[in-house]
């Protein structure tokens, strides 16, 4: 009898291991369900096949399970325990045997902890279920763990026969869960918010897993997308539309790192292309085996098209939409090695618009954009496809014509011309003609280089320019007006080593009064010379050309400026010395339309002293006309600060009055060649009388220039005019005279 209540209880002890077992679900649990359940349920048949085996030898077995599990099993009896086993007492930390008779509520919080564990165990227990549960534990210290309980009634129905208990302690266990789960939470916001497209896939490359950004940028949700070869959901194509091996499958195979970065577009399900860069990795298991692949990929479309819209910009014109100077020299440059390598003749040419000033200045800049966009539409019509067109910059075109011999390029050159000396441009009711100098060099010297190249090709344009505009001069030899050009541009470097090396000097020419009235001080005007590098003297005709055609003219105007207001602030400073009533400086036409110049002027007169009503600036009538609506914004501004002005040679150009009325000027400078032969010749005479009454009706005092005897003189005092200037009056004398003799010490 004691045999069979043995193997009952051996029974009873199996089934609620294996469901702890198969609840808990852990490494305790799987060790549990592994290990004592089997053994238990092994001695439980062992006992029914062998009943020949004692009860002593059952009861050893059953107690060297009690004594030894991993789990803690205790024997309770009316609500005190009566057998626990060691591992039961450690975990509650009592010594082995210490437990046996304390109450059941020892173990728990409270007593409302415990309560409540009976009105949730007890109807299970007693309709002989099994009770399972996680709950919060008490040790004999007081300090709390989380247990997972299971407990069985010994006997359905009869809670008297007592209850088997076994609890395990899961707080290590149940804090590395909430750990993984934290992580995974993480891993989960992460790829939500992340900016980058991320799949999953597993080892058949099929789809786990999309987050949003993927979701958008293929344009299939995950639920659709799931279970679903990557190759369906991830369409990669290089940009010529050459298919892309889809980046799973050598990832799997070699279980390396893949990485795709230039040149791949993704076909999304509405047919849009998408640029992107893409990387794959394995995923490995515990193993080191590949379990699956996860595969990044950014959206750089918008990267892309900003890239190519930087580098187009860097290449061509934002307001034709043509090559720019950069990239036309650079095909320049590809040419004349292709001459080398190949002997190809090729043709450059360069074109410099006719009259596009005027445009500018009467309609505005708006206006001159626009010509040069038409202009621009002109051109590329007449050209070959082989042909490269550029702008230059401001109104100047290059073209280079491909493998074109001199004939064919001579005929392109001629027709260019004629398109643009037909085009006619309207712009606020006005109607403008405009011309085009075209100058051209045949690229057959393999040994010239790129800048020799070009200046020839510009000498040539300035050629066409000076020979009366609207024509074509094509180089192709020796040729005598572009070696004349090349002179002028070797003068370049002579000034600006001048310049840095400030070897250039003043003098001053008196103005005089022909009414002999008293000015009550110095009136004069500056004349600059260079010094050259042996000390002579430099005239400026030799200079001045080269120095406005390269644009350096703003340069040797500030010089002019800068050392003048110093001489000035020493030389009429002194108490007792003459007063300055009026010292004339000539200004170039690059000069007046500078937009920094006007503050440079003012820094000067402040760091000097030099009073702006001393000062008279010059402008010739040409450069004036050329630049009028800012030569009027530059007078206007001087005259604010007290400056006066005089419009030299003023009679040279054509429309002459026309513009007069618009330059508020002080002086009028009568051009010498009227004055120099008036006494001889009646129709100079009458031009100079003419001048003299346009001024005086408008307010503006007269200056015949190039007096150069009393006869003149005498013609200019019987018309009225109220100054003169030259030989007959005075010769230039150094600058530096004026200045106190100590001071020209310091000077020399």
């Amino acid at each position: 009898m004691g045999r069979f209540r043995s193997l009952a209880i051996a029974a009873f002890l199996a089934l609620p291991i294996i469901g702890a077992a198969m609840y808990m679900g852990d490494a305790g649990g799987a060790a549990l369900g592994a290990i004592l359940a089997p053994v238990l349920l092994w001695l439980a048949v062992r006992a029914g096949e062998r009943a020949r085996v004692s009860l002593g030898e059952t009861a050893l077995d059953l107690r060297a399970i009690f004594e030894n599990a991993s789990v803690g099993i205790a024997f309770t009896r009316d609500r005190r325990f009566e057998r626990c086993s060691p591992t039961f007492c450690a975990l509650f930390g009592y010594a082995p045997g210490q437990m046996e008779g304390l109450p059941g509520a020892a173990v728990w919080p409270t007593a409302g902890d415990y309560a409540a564990l009976g009105r949730e165990a007890g109807p299970l227990l007693l309709a002989g279920l099994q009770y399972v549960a996680e709950r919060q534990a008490r040790r004999k210290d007081g300090s709390l763990f989380l247990a997972r309980v299971l407990a069985k009634g010994v006997e359905a129905g009869n809670p008297s026969r007592g209850t088997i208990w076994i609890v395990d302690d899961i707080t290590r266990q149940k804090q590395a869960e909430e750990r993984l789960f934290a992580e995974k939470e993480r891993a989960q916001a992460t790829l939500q918010a992340i900016g980058d497209a991320v799949i999953v896939t597993d080892v058949q490359g099929r789809v786990e897993f999309m987050n949003p950004v993927a979701e958008g940028l293929t344009g299939t949700e995950l639920l659709h997308a799931a279970g679903r070869p990557l190759a369906q959901v991830l369409r990669l194509a290089h940009e010529d539309g050459e298919a892309v091996e889809e980046p799973t499958g050598s990832v799997l195979q070699d279980g390396a790192l893949v990485t795709k970065a230039a040149g791949i577009v993704l076909r999304r399900d509405d047919g849009t292309l998408r640029s992107v860069e893409y990387s794959a990795a394995p995923i490995r298991n515990r193993s080191q085996q590949v379990d699956g692949v996860v595969v990044a990929l950014r959206d750089v479309t918008e990267q892309r098209e900003m890239a190519e819209q930087v580098s187009w910009q860097a290449s061509h014109d934002a307001l034709t939409g043509l090559i720019n100077r950069r990239e036309f020299e650079r095909r320049v440059a590809a040419a004349i090695e292709e001459t080398r390598i190949t002997g190809h003749e090729h043709v450059l040419l360069f074109l410099d618009l006719d009259q596009f000033k005027v445009v500018n200045d009467t309609c505005g800049h708006a206006a001159g954009d626009e010509l040069l966009r038409q202009v621009t539409h002109a051109l590329s019509r007449t050209l070959r496809q082989t042909d490269a067109l550029a702008r230059l910059g401001g109104d100047e075109f290059g073209v280079l014509l491909a493998s074109c011999p001199i004939e064919p390029a001579k005929r392109i050159a001629e027709s260019l011309r004629r398109v643009i000396e037909d085009f006619c441009f309207t712009s606020q009711d006005n109607v403008f003609k405009v011309g085009v100098s075209i100058g051209g060099v045949v690229m057959n010297d393999p040994t010239r280089t790129l800048a020799q190249v070009l200046s020839a090709a510009d000498a040539a344009c300035y050629v066409a320019k000076d020979s009366g505009r609207n024509r074509v001069h094509l180089v192709t030899g020796e040729d005598h007006e572009v070696v004349a050009r090349h002179g002028l541009m070797e003068w370049v470097s002579r000034i600006h080593k001048a310049l840095e090396e400030d070897r250039f000097c003043l003098h001053y020419q008196s103005i005089a009064p022909i009414d002999g009235r008293d000015e009550r001080g110095d009136h004069f005007e500056l004349l600059i010379r260079m010094v050259d590098e042996a000390g002579k003297p430099v005239p400026p005709m030799a200079f001045i050309p080269a120095a406005e055609r390269f644009h350096l003219m703003p340069a040797i105007d500030r010089w002019v400026v800068r050392t003048a207001f110093r001489t000035f602030a020493t030389a009429y400073a002194a108490p007792g010395r003459r007063r300055l009533s009026t010292a004339s400086i000539n200004l170039s036409g690059a000069t007046i339309t500078d937009p920094n110049f006007l503050d440079y002027v003012r820094a000067q007169f402040a760091e000097h002293g030099v009073p702006p009503q001393q000062i008279c600036f010059e402008v010739t009538e040409t450069a004036a006309i050329a630049n009028l609506t800012r030569a009027t914004q530059f007078i206007t501004e001087m005259k604010r600060l007290g400056c006066r002005f005089s419009l030299d040679y003023f009679g040279s150009g054509m429309s002459s009055f026309a513009y007069l009325k618009n330059l508020p000027v002080d002086y009028l400078k009568i051009d010498g060649g009227f004055v120099k032969d008036m006494h001889n010749d009646p129709i100079d005479c009458a031009m100079v009388e003419a001048i003299h009454r346009i001024g005086h009706v408008m307010g503006i005092a007269t200056i015949a220039e190039f007096v150069e005897n009393d006869e003149i003189l005498a013609k200019l005092r019987a018309i009225g005019v109220d100054y003169a200037q030259g030989y007959g009056v005075a010769r230039p004398r150094p600058l530096d005279e004026l200045l106190p003799p100590v001071a020209q010490a310091l000077a020399a």
